[in-house]
């Protein structure tokens, strides 16, 4: 079971590094031809910008969900000066990370009416007709896995709190 667990996380984070280089390929040619064709031959492609809208609300919510996977999201910390010992950082670290993922959960509780709200309203885009809940489903899925990386992380720092190691380092060393 924690095999498949490990397959599942690893497949999730591996499908969301394909996404965001897909999205961004896609992103920079959607723009690339456009300049091309409103510049150079006179003639602007219909609605790109609509599609250029919605695949960026994808990348930016998708790439925020990885940025909280890789722990790489920004901050300014200092705790690390005045609480030397591991422990005890790594308690202090919890206790952020506490912060972080109940502001995430109040991130989903804001996004899914929205995203109801979207399905219900059925609108969509004006040139393109595209359904604007797409874009819209795009802030609450990220919230969700943002919220599962910021709970994970919490699990790490509790662990390294009381001397355990990590989820991922108890996994590989019992070689599951």
């Amino acid at each position: 079971m924690k095999k498949l667990g490990l397959i599942v996380w690893n497949g999730l984070i591996h499908l969301q590094k394909i996404f965001m280089l897909v999205a961004g390929s896609i992103i920079t040619l959607l723009v690339f031809v456009e300049v091309v064709l409103r510049y150079v031959l006179g003639s602007p492609l219909f609605g790109v910008e609509e599609l250029i809208c919605l695949i960026a609300m994808w990348l930016y919510f998708i790439g925020a969900s990885y940025g909280a996977y890789e722990r790489s999201h920004i901050k300014a910390e200092l705790i690390h000066i005045w609480f030397k010992k591991p422990r005890t950082y790594a308690l202090i670290k919890a206790i952020s990370s506490l912060i972080t993922f109940i502001l995430s959960i109040i991130m989903i509780s804001w996004t899914y009416p929205y995203f109801i709200w979207g399905i219900t309203k059925g609108e969509t885009s004006q040139a393109l007709l595209i359904p604007m809940v797409l874009s819209q489903s795009a802030i609450f899925v990220g919230a969700i896995l943002m919220s599962l990386y910021f709970l994970t992380e919490l699990i790490d720092y509790i662990f390294q709190s009381l001397g355990k190691n990590t989820i991922f380092e108890q996994l590989s060393k019992k070689g599951n």
